[in-house]
């Protein structure tokens, strides 16, 4: 079973998610196995600019994978908050989920979770 361990990355989403607009980011880590570790959260700007959905600007999205490239590590997953719990994913979620195949990691004030993508996605241990 695959899990993500986050770290001080967790804490972080938190506080995140504490703001009325959903926040959004990519993770970048390594995989080891059934083990994804995130080592940091590179934070795309959410240019819907909304507390419903998130839309991350593009050019952020690259950055992110340059920045992996540059330090030998990966994108390894999809990071936003849900300003309003709980942190399940939503329809679009879900929509989004086909189109970016990586853990998904939403964040609320109480409580993180993560995601594997698929016909119905599943949680996942988070560390």
């Amino acid at each position: 079973m695959t899990r993500i361990l986050l770290g001080p990355l967790e804490g972080v989403m938190r506080i995140l998610a504490r703001h009325p607009e959903e926040k959004a980011g990519i993770l970048v880590g390594t995989r080891e196995g059934e083990t994804v570790k995130a080592y940091y959260l590179h934070m795309t700007r959410n240019i819907r600019k909304s507390s419903i959905e998130f839309e991350s600007e593009p050019w952020h999205v690259v950055q992110a994978h340059v920045s992996a490239e540059k330090y030998g590590l990966e994108v390894v997953g999809v990071f936003h908050t849900h300003p309003i719990c709980p942190p399940t994913p939503s329809r679009l979620d879900v929509e989004g989920m086909k189109r970016w195949p990586y853990i998904w990691v939403i964040a609320c004030r109480d409580e993180v979770a993560a995601w594997m993508p698929g016909e119905e996605p599943s949680r996942i241990e988070v560390g």
